[in-house]
């Protein structure tokens, strides 16, 4: 097999793991040089797998690979071995990839959370774990924003890997931090007004009361514990 043959294997690798919703959360915070070697490992691992299929295929159709054969070379192409594996290669993972996220988000697979939890594990940052944590365990978080304000709140939706420059908040307090002495001063509550909006159907059915923070706006973040904060403060 021509060494140049193998560019559609690794096109078709690289396509899988950028475009594939399974795999790219996974694979997209590797560096240039990572990404080249996985793509060249899933292109060799789909050649073999069309080439296994090419092989059970002509045990049960004995002529079906010759009449490919003759129909691919009407083309103005230049036989070489291994050729039509290739491109097949390349088209069955182009149709493959499309047929799974199709079914994918037909099954509102984007509503679970197992597939994003690993990438962020893998590769997030460490707010994006932390957002990631409190999703998966309940808890309260505390976000300092370079302005001085101060957030705290749930974290309804854990945030895929590099997906946005934006993180989801549901706030139950806020406030700042004085200028010159840093401590944080609480100003709003927000629980009377998340029952109310979590009792009326309609406005919850239609609205939220989540808050995007852009993620260069972040100073610092980490748990929040009302009972350890009150131990310090009034």
């Amino acid at each position: 097999m021509p060494f140049n043959l193998w560019l559609l294997p690794i096109i078709s690798g690289y396509y899988l793991i950028t475009t594939f919703v399974y795999l790219k959360y996974t694979y997209q915070r590797l560096t240039p040089q990572q990404l080249l070697l996985h793509s060249i490992i899933w292109g060799i691992t789909l050649f073999v797998l069309v080439y296994l299929l090419r092989i059970i295929v002509t045990l049960f159709f004995v002529d079906l690979p010759d009449k490919l054969y003759s129909y691919f070379y009407l083309l103005p192409i230049t036989p070489a071995p291994l050729l039509l594996t290739s491109v097949f290669t390349f088209v069955f993972t182009i149709l493959t990839v499309h047929i799974l996220n199709f079914l994918l988000a037909w099954v509102k697979y984007f509503n679970w959370t197992k597939p994003v939890e690993k990438a962020v594990d893998m590769f997030g940052n460490e707010i994006e774990k932390l957002f990631k944590d409190s999703a998966t365990k309940n808890y309260l978080i505390q976000i300092n924003l370079k302005s001085n304000k101060v957030y705290i709140g749930f974290v309804a939706r854990i945030p895929p890997p590099r997906q946005s420059d934006y993180y989801e908040l549901l706030p139950v307090l806020s406030g700042y931090r004085d200028d010159l002495t840093k401590e944080m001063k609480i100003t709003t509550e927000y629980y009377n007004a998340l029952n109310k909006y979590q009792n009326n159907f309609e406005k919850s059915g239609n609205f939220n009361m989540n808050i995007l923070i852009k993620a260069d706006q972040i100073l610092s973040a980490r748990a929040f514990d009302p009972d350890i904060y009150s131990e310090f403060n009034n």
